[in-house]
């Protein structure tokens, strides 16, 4: 990429950062890239998601930039995860705690540094094999990845532009069917994800339920309908949670629709001016058809 002076110094004046521009390294711009893109998350409403981890994920990787990305996605759907960047402190952080997921570049500098990696987490690994180990590497030598697959490693994810999502499908993929006091959630299609709500009551559940949804459309499921044959009685000031439903599935280029609302809930759709811009519909399956129609 090139970058020329005035866009340098715009660019870490922006970051925050003093620095010779004469003599400007890669690391030295991924540094002010990050900086900038910190500054414009803290005024995302999503890091507001940000809750306690449902599983000990460990990632380990030696590239600051892909650690810093793939860190926030994870903590935009409640995931905090901890990060090794070299091999002796992936060894240390695996002897302190068991890890649900560990998600290791084969590359740390050097393949050898990864297959070893594996071969530990291997020896760790419980007889249930519940924690997952999944390779991401750049490498298209179908030779070295068929080594990884025969250590027992449970998924290799090639590092291109998207590898962040498809790690987090992967590790999300046991949550597409799962059972809350307050919701039960399951996956129509890979496009769609149905919840049936028993009901609303209070804001710790909407926090999660929000960050469920996150978690669904950060995995591509991003029309979401919500079930509400179960709410009979409606607190009308938690509205607010679907106004932020519908822009974030709207942002996610999806859908957000209701199924079966009681009155209660339609008056209060109507009392923000919401009837207008959210669906609803008599069953999930009038609900699916109608996103079917419009893909």
């Amino acid at each position: 990429m090139d970058i020329n002076l005035e866009q340098l110094k715009k660019l870490f004046d922006m970051a925050g950062i003093e620095i010779d521009l004469l003599n400007v390294t890669s690391d030295d711009i991924t540094k002010a890239l990050i900086a900038v893109e910190r500054k414009l998350l803290s005024f995302s409403s999503a890091e507001s998601l940000t809750l306690p981890a449902e599983f000990n994920i460990l990632i380990i990787d030696d590239m600051e930039l892909s650690i810093y990305q793939f860190n926030q996605l994870l903590k935009k759907v409640g995931i905090v995860p901890t990060v090794a960047r070299t091999k002796a402190e992936a060894l240390a952080e695996l002897k302190k705690k068991k890890y649900d997921y560990i998600v290791i570049d084969l590359f740390l500098p050097d393949a050898d540094d990864g297959i070893e990696l594996i071969d530990e987490c291997i020896k760790l690994r419980d007889a249930k094999r519940t924690n997952k180990i999944i390779v991401m590497s750049g490498t298209d030598d179908k030779d070295l990845i068929e080594r990884c697959y025969k250590r027992g490693i449970d998924e290799f994810v090639p590092k291109s532009s998207n590898w962040h999502d498809q790690i987090l499908k992967y590790i999300t993929s046991s949550l597409t069917s799962k059972q809350h006091e307050n919701f039960f959630k399951y996956s129509i299609n890979n496009d769609i994800c149905c919840y049936t709500i028993n009901k609303f009551n209070g804001q710790k559940h909407i926090d999660m339920l929000l960050k469920d949804v996150t978690t669904s459309l950060y995995t591509g499921q991003v029309n979401i309908i919500f079930n509400m044959e179960n709410v009979k009685i409606f607190d009308d000031e938690y509205t607010n949670i679907f106004t932020t439903l519908y822009k974030m599935c709207n942002e996610k280029g999806g859908t957000f629709m209701l199924v079966k609302i009681s009155e209660s809930v339609r008056e209060a759709l109507s009392d923000a001016f919401l009837d207008t811009l959210i669906p609803t519909f008599s069953s999930v399956d009038a609900a699916v058809s109608k996103i079917s129609q419009e893909l």
